[in-house]
């Protein structure tokens, strides 16, 4: 389980390190807010889920790496972003599923160039 978290802090810290897309920052920082609640059933998950948090700054950070973006990586994030939106809720004993979907959300990032 030691594995998984680590995974999952760092699928977190690629799609929000990437750091552009219109709205992008504020919906990351929400979906990733979202997640947790997703994690009822899977106590460690939702512990590390809950102890993500993007301050203010992380935020406007992101916002001012937007001049970066072209249209094709904004698509990339925004369907980053709508892929973690419509994650399931976590069930208990499917963990190592549910991870890897989160997972293949934060890959929809793959070649994004804006930072």
């Amino acid at each position: 389980m030691k594995k998984l978290m680590i995974g999952l802090v760092a699928v977190s810290s690629l799609v929000f390190g990437t750091g552009c897309g219109g709205n992008y920052c504020d919906d990351a920082a929400d979906a990733y807010s979202g997640l947790a609640d997703k994690a009822d059933d899977c106590p460690e998950i939702k512990s590390v889920l809950s102890g993500l948090e993007f301050s203010d700054s992380d935020i406007e950070e992101c916002k001012n790496d937007l001049e970066n973006c072209s249209d094709g990586d904004k698509d990339k994030l925004n369907d980053s972003i709508d892929c973690i939106n419509d994650m399931p809720d976590c069930e208990s004993g499917k963990e190592d599923a549910w991870i890897a979907d989160l997972q293949d959300c934060a890959e929809k990032t793959e070649g994004v160039s804006c930072e």
